[in-house]
């Protein structure tokens, strides 16, 4: 399965290795706003006002971002306010997307594909989690400041080779975090 997902995924040209997170931010709220209107959710894009660098594709950002924002609009009703920041730090570019839904009582589950718990099939977060991983980065799952769900993508930007699942593993749990 995850070698057909690769292939699909992998691009007939060649792609620039990175892009600008900002733009793609931008680009992906647009197309979302017109159904946000529709269901008269209220949303918010903040920090998306300055280029910010990651090393991925804009293709593999967008369907990660549209994957998130696709949960959003999928597990909260219509009428949930969303907002989606860029946060720019050391060697690292997040981006957060949080909505004032119901939120997932398991997040550790949700991202193990397949284990959603929510009637999907999880791919959504196991496709950003492993974008994440790409970088040395990683994605995590917690309340948000709405009141639902938070989703954290965190990209290295300092050229950071992923390494070994478990060395990122027990680099987060030094951290306090159990993923």
């Amino acid at each position: 399965m995850d070698e057909i997902i690769e292939a699909a995924r992998r691009p007939s040209r060649a792609v620039p290795a990175g892009c600008d997170a900002a733009l793609v931010l931008r680009e992906r709220l647009a197309f979302w706003s017109a159904l946000a209107e529709d269901q008269a959710r209220l949303w918010q894009l903040v920090g998306a006002d300055e280029p910010s660098p990651v090393p991925v594709a804009a293709a593999d950002l967008g369907a990660v971002v549209d994957a998130l924002l696709g949960n959003v609009f999928r597990h909260t009703p219509q009428g949930t306010a969303f907002r989606v920041t860029l946060h720019r730090g050391s060697g690292m570019v997040g981006v957060l997307v949080a909505d004032a839904g119901p939120g997932i009582p398991d997040p550790e589950r949700a991202l193990r594909r397949g284990n959603s718990g929510a009637g999907s099939t999880g791919l959504g977060l196991d496709i950003a989690r492993r974008l994440a991983e790409s970088t040395g980065g990683g994605v995590r799952i917690e309340p948000s400041a709405l009141g639902g769900t938070g989703v954290n993508l965190w990209l290295h930007t300092d050229g950071r080779a992923a390494g070994p699942r478990r060395r990122l593993l027990r680099r987060t749990r030094a951290h306090g975090s159990r993923h």
